[in-house]
C-alpha cells in the first residue's frame, strides 16, 4: 500500500456555489431565466389583450395576400378602419388558420385603431396566450424552486461534511465506468473503501485521468459524517487547514 500524496488540484476549499453548479444547479438558473422571459411575454400578451378589449374595434377584413416564409405563415388583410379609412395589415398566423382561408375571403378580426400591427385573427387570442404563459411561468417557477432545493441541499451537505466530518485515509478500489461522456471522453467515478469497511464514490471525472492517476490500493483523503462521505479531490480541504497552515 502506497503512502498518501495529493494528486488532485483541490488545494483550496471548494465554494458552495461551485458545488451547487457541479450537482446541476445550472438547471435552477436556466429555469429562473425561463420564468423571467415567460413572465415578460405573458405580461406583454395580457397588456395587448387589455388594450384591444378597451380600445379595439371589430372589422370584417378581406384576405388580399398569403405567403409562407420557412415555417412561418403570413396573411395580409385589408379592411375599413374606424373613422372610414382603409387599412392593410400583415400578420403571422397559425398553420391551421392559414390553410383554412382563401385569398379574397372575408374574415372577422379585432384590431387596435391606434397601434399598427396589433391584430387578432383569432378573437381573444392575446388573452388566452397571456393566461397560458402565466400558468407556464408558475410551473417553471415551481420546478426552479425544486431544483434550487435539491441541488442546494446537496451542496450544503458536502460543505458540512467537509467542515464537521472526520478526516480519514481510504484505499482506492478502482474506477467505475459510466455511460456518460463529456467532450467525447468517457466519465468514471473513483471508488474507495474506508478503514471501517464503508465505501464511497467520487463525482464523475474523466475516466482515463482517474485510471492513470489512481491505482487500486492507493490512499486518498475522504471526509465522513454519518452516512455521507466526500473525497478531498471533489470538495477540497477544510477551511481549518487553510487558517491553521
Amino acid at each position: 500500500m502506497t503512502d498518501y500524496r495529493r494528486r488532485h488540484k483541490r488545494a483550496q476549499p471548494r465554494s458552495w456555489w461551485s458545488l451547487f453548479l457541479r450537482y446541476g444547479g445550472w438547471a435552477a438558473i436556466l429555469l429562473a431565466a425561463a420564468v423571467l422571459l415567460t413572465t415578460l411575454f405573458s405580461a406583454g400578451a395580457l397588456f395587448l389583450a387589455d388594450r384591444i378589449d378597451r380600445n379595439g374595434a371589430l372589422a370584417y377584413a378581406t384576405v388580399t395576400d398569403k405567403r409562407e416564409d420557412g415555417d412561418a405563415r403570413f396573411v395580409t388583410f385589408t379592411f375599413k378602419a374606424r373613422g372610414g379609412g382603409g387599412r392593410t395589415e400583415t400578420v403571422a398566423v397559425e398553420p391551421t388558420y392559414y390553410d383554412s382561408i382563401a385569398q379574397g375571403e372575408e374574415r372577422p378580426i379585432r384590431y387596435d385603431p391606434e397601434t399598427p400591427g396589433v391584430v387578432e385573427t383569432d378573437l381573444s387570442y392575446y388573452a388566452r396566450i397571456g393566461t397560458r404563459l402565466r400558468r407556464g411561468a408558475l410551473v417553471l417557477g415551481l420546478l426552479g424552486l425544486w431544483a434550487l432545493w435539491a441541488f442546494g441541499q446537496r451542496a450544503n451537505r458536502d460543505v458540512k461534511v467537509r467542515r464537521d466530518g472526520e478526516k480519514r485515509m481510504a484505499d482506492v478500489m478502482g474506477v467505475r465506468q459510466l455511460r456518460r461522456r463529456v467532450g467525447g471522453e468517457p466519465q468514471g467515478r473513483l471508488m474507495w473503501r474506508e478503514p471501517d469497511g464503508r465505501t464511497g464514490e467520487s463525482f464523475p471525472h474523466d475516466a482515463k485521468w482517474l485510471r492513470e492517476t489512481y491505482a487500486p490500493g492507493d490512499r486518498i483523503v475522504v471526509f465522513r459524517l454519518g452516512r455521507h462521505a466526500c473525497w478531498e479531490g471533489d470538495v477540497g480541504p477544510p477551511q481549518r487547514e487553510m487558517t491553521s497552515g
